[in-house]
């Protein structure tokens, strides 16, 4: 079962990350073109937008828990950046964070493959968040080693780790 806790956003996240993913999309537009196998067809700027959102609203949960210190890698750049999106130190220990956001009508946490398997990207933690409305938003974490255990499927452009949201979840 997954555990979802519920938390708020400012609504300007919506709007922010609309113009932030045309931009992030403009310059890694070498990146994600028609041929290679990163091509995300004609979904790009909604994915690069739910990718930033989820990013925003990941900043916003650590702003708001007192205590926690982290780091940020950018929203956008001029190549996309293998790396955790944050860095979050623990207790003794630091956590490297994949954030992945979850469209509000989706039915499956996604990890892709490649990226999850990649030597060169430090990866600890995945923290899923989910759009619920224009003001609320819920979210989740699995380790990599959970990760790990997931089914393996192909998705539209590529192969990932598939975790299936139950209906009544």
């Amino acid at each position: 079962m997954i555990k979802w806790k519920k938390t708020t956003y400012p609504s300007t996240f919506i709007k922010l990350s609309d113009e932030l993913a045309k931009v992030r999309s403009m310059l890694s537009a070498d990146v994600y073109n028609e041929n290679t196998e990163k091509y995300r067809g004609k979904q790009e700027h909604s994915i690069s937008q739910l990718g930033i959102f989820a990013e925003l609203i990941a900043r916003h949960l650590m702003e708001n828990n007192n205590g926690i210190k982290y780091k940020a890698a950018p929203l956008i750049g001029e190549r996309p950046v293998v790396e955790a999106d944050l860095i979050m130190q623990g207790i003794g220990e630091f956590h490297y964070i994949d954030v992945k956001g979850v469209k509000s009508e989706g039915n499956a946490l996604r990890v892709n493959f490649k990226a999850h398997n990649n030597p060169k990207k430090k990866v600890t933690h995945y923290l899923f968040i989910q759009p619920l409305n224009a003001l609320y938003a819920r979210f989740c974490w699995f380790t990599h080693e959970q990760v790990s255990e997931w089914t393996v499927v192909m998705s539209t452009y590529t192969e990932c780790y598939e975790l299936e949201i139950p209906k009544k979840n």
